[in-house]
């Protein structure tokens, strides 16, 4: 396994995951774009783990809006793979934060890596400031939560 660099944080495995034969391609290999829904599952583990379960936001009526993403492809996962998803808050603003993700095999070896922006919405679709609970949550490291 590759150790973060030295400007990243370490992620933290949330979750595991086994491909299903939806996830893939003709050849058996998963689609690209689905590993933007383990993203999302890794997102949501993470809060969790952190303490911060999404549902306790959307009744406050506070949203993560996905402003940007990004994702490198290193080794494909393939139909049956158990494969492991690991987050962490990369950084935390006043208004956005961007969290880093790795998708790896039951080896540990790196399938895939990225990286979502995001902004605090309310009901009306408006910015709101960084819930100072998530800003404390990305200064301790994900051991402490």
């Amino acid at each position: 396994m590759n150790p973060p660099g030295k400007d990243e944080k370490a992620l933290a495995k949330v979750a595991e995951y086994r491909v299903v034969f939806a996830d893939c391609d003709p050849m058996r290999i998963v689609y690209y774009g689905n590993y933007f829904r383990m993203f999302e599952i890794g997102r949501a583990e993470l809060f969790r783990m952190l303490g911060h379960a999404f549902p306790g936001y959307i009744e406050r009526g506070l949203y993560l809006a996905v402003l940007s993403t990004a994702c490198r492809y290193h080794r494909p996962a393939r139909y049956d793979d158990v494969v492991s998803i690991h987050a962490g808050l990369e950084s935390v603003g006043r208004a956005r934060l961007e969290i880093r993700y790795e998708v790896r095999d039951a080896g540990g070896t790196l399938l895939v890596s990225g990286h979502t922006e995001h902004a605090i919405l309310d009901d009306d679709g408006r910015p709101q400031r960084m819930p100072q609970e998530i800003r404390d949550a990305a200064d301790k490291p994900l051991a402490d939560h």
